[in-house]
């Protein structure tokens, strides 16, 4: 997957039990790039399942995460599955919770996952948004505007309040797996839209981000139901387990990162 896929690893844990109702959405998003048509991004999600595939002229990658399993990134031009393990990032992430506790008294491992889950704890990468007109926010990093964003309030012509709230719960739910993404946006949407409602209580429908030159514009969300098998990894795919992979790479740079005393 070289120069197509960047794969970036954050180890998180699971620390919340699930639903089970049955829910199913499907959200479809147009990609423009200097006002070119860039790509499309079809968003599917239900109970178990959040996969997010992104449609290119000549690619097609896909990011899947499937509870108590684990996350996949789909080469589709390889027909390869790249698996990061659930079970064993959760068991990584809870020692690092529990390492943190000693720096944190009187906080318990659920606290200290929820001020990581809200943007405002991360000033590196945190983005403020401000209300600058009816159905209108920009987005501003170190005071400079790097985000354009329209919303809806509800009850709107996408989804209703109920339906956005289960919506965000799943997004909110897919941060607990060992996070892999395709270097397609800086963040992924589902986590951008997970992400923009700790400052608004909007539904983002487009978004301009400035430093990419991206437009992406929500086009339509279907309600009918979906077939779980469609979303199940295909005998076609071989998996790769890239789970140790992963860890080791961080290790080394944590290592990196303490012999330049970025860390201690």
């Amino acid at each position: 997957m070289k120069n197509i896929v960047k794969l970036i690893i954050i180890l998180t844990a699971n620390l919340c039990g699930y639903a089970h109702a049955q829910n199913n959405l499907t959200l479809n998003y147009q990609v423009t790039k200097e006002l070119n048509h860039f790509a499309d991004i079809k968003i599917k999600v239900t109970d178990n399942y959040l996969r997010t595939d992104y449609i290119l002229p000549n690619k097609t990658f896909t990011e899947m995460t499937i509870k108590d399993d684990g996350q996949y990134i789909l080469d589709h031009q390889k027909n390869i599955a790249y698996r990061l393990d659930y079970t064993v990032n959760k068991e990584n992430s809870d020692k690092a919770l529990t390492g943190m506790l000693q720096h944190a008294p009187g906080f318990t491992k659920e606290q200290i996952y929820e001020m990581s889950l809200d943007p405002k704890n991360d000033p590196n990468n945190y983005i403020a948004y401000e209300k600058e007109g009816e159905n209108l926010f920009k987005g501003y990093f170190d005071g400079e505007k790097v985000q354009t964003v329209k919303t809806l309030t509800f009850p709107n012509q996408f989804l209703s309040s109920t339906e956005y709230t289960w919506l965000l719960k799943r997004a909110r739910e897919d941060t607990y797996f060992g996070k892999a993404f395709v270097g397609f946006l800086d963040v992924p949407l589902i986590d951008f839209i997970r992400k923009f409602k700790y400052d608004t209580n909007e539904m983002p429908t487009e978004i301009t981000l400035h430093n990419e030159g991206k437009t992406i514009f929500l086009k339509a969300v279907s309600k009918s139901v979906l077939d779980e098998g469609d979303l199940k990894i295909t005998t076609q795919f071989t998996v790769k387990d890239i789970t140790h992979e992963s860890i080791q790479f961080l290790k080394n740079l944590t290592d990196f990162a303490r012999e330049k005393g970025v860390i201690e």
